[in-house]
C-alpha cells in the first residue's frame, strides 16, 4: 500500500511539472515558427533581406532570453 501511495505522489508531481513546462515549450515553438515564417517571407521578396531579418530576429531572441542581472 505504501508503494501505491508513493507511486501516486510521484505521478502527480511529474504531471504537475509537465503541465508547467509544456505550455512554455509550445509558446516558444510557436514563436520560433513565426520568426521563421517572417524570415522566409522576406527571403521570398528579396533573398538578402531574408538573411538580415533572420539575423535580427535571432539577436532579439538572444536579448530577450538572456538572464537578467540581479539589482
Amino acid at each position: 500500500m505504501r508503494f501505491l501511495r508513493f507511486a501516486g505522489r510521484a505521478v502527480r508531481s511529474a504531471v504537475s511539472i509537465a503541465a508547467g513546462v509544456v505550455p512554455a515549450l509550445v509558446r516558444d515553438a510557436i514563436g520560433l515558427v513565426g520568426a521563421a515564417a517572417i524570415a522566409y517571407g522576406s527571403w521570398l521578396i528579396y533573398i538578402p533581406a531574408g538573411y538580415i531579418v533572420a539575423g535580427v530576429l535571432l539577436i532579439l531572441f538572444a536579448l530577450l532570453t538572456a538572464p537578467r542581472p540581479q539589482a
